[in-house]
């Protein structure tokens, strides 16, 4: 009796091995006949640029005045404030570009260092004087009357005027008018190369399976520099605009 049982169990486990064994086969056969239809495709990358000018341009500028009180400090801007409107003016940066104007105002103070009857040294902190701060930025679609004039603000240092001038920004003004010029040219150059991978493998291109855009990438001229979020550069009046294609095709 106990001989038939061990019979029938070992009966059993070889069964259900040889089942398992025959699903794992069957199983693999049809993961391999996937994998092979999953090869039959080709993604490609396609990449198009364009060169633009800037059409927008901004900066901000600001003079600083000092005084030992308030009124005395904002007379001091106000003055200094007027001369620069004045030079902005006759360099043509009219009141029209000009905006978010602001005026602020710190004190300042120093530190002192006095000794007592006893020869004893002591560090004191005392009022020095008012800052105050005029600040505005000017923004134009005349991109050549900034890159031309901008230095010339700095003339208003020879009145003794402590003036700043930022770096000018230059900007497209909508970067979207070129954006399908861009895709139409990175799909037909995905396609192209594809056309021609399929054709040098032995193979026929087919339908498109999968189309991605990436992110538009704004750079100065002759620039490597990328990102995954995208790139604006605002230094260069000139640009490329660069806009890559992922495509996926089936080969038949």
């Amino acid at each position: 009796m106990k001989k038939s049982v061990v019979v029938i169990a070992s009966i059993t486990v070889i069964a259900l091995t040889a089942g398992i064994v025959l699903s794992s086969f069957m199983l693999s056969r049809f993961m391999l006949r996937i994998q092979h239809a999953s090869e039959k495709q080709i993604t490609v990358k396609g990449v198009a640029e364009k060169l633009v000018t800037s059409d927008l341009a901004a900066f901000t500028c600001s003079v600083t005045a000092k005084g030992q009180n308030r009124i005395a400090g904002y007379k001091a801007l106000e003055r200094d404030k007027k001369n620069l409107l004045a030079k902005l003016d006759s360099l043509g940066f009219t009141a029209q570009m000009r905006e978010d104007e602001n005026i602020s105002c710190d004190a300042h103070y120093r530190t002192v260092k006095t000794k007592d009857a006893r020869g004893k040294e002591t560090t004191n902190t005392i009022f020095s004087h008012y800052e105050l701060v005029y600040s505005l930025r000017v923004r134009t679609n005349n991109v050549q009357l900034v890159s031309r004039n901008l230095l010339k603000i700095h003339e208003l240092a020879a009145q003794g005027m402590e003036v700043s001038v930022g770096t000018p920004q230059y900007f497209i003004n909508n970067p979207e008018q070129y954006k399908l010029e861009l895709v139409n040219a990175a799909s037909a150059s995905a396609a192209q190369r594809a056309r021609t991978a399929a054709q040098h493998s032995g193979s026929q291109l087919g339908a498109l399976m999968e189309a991605r855009q990436g992110v538009i990438q704004i750079t100065a001229p002759a620039s490597t520099e990328t990102s995954d979020y995208g790139i604006y550069d605002t230094k260069s009046v000139q640009k490329v605009i660069r806009l890559v294609m992922t495509m996926k095709f089936a080969l038949k």
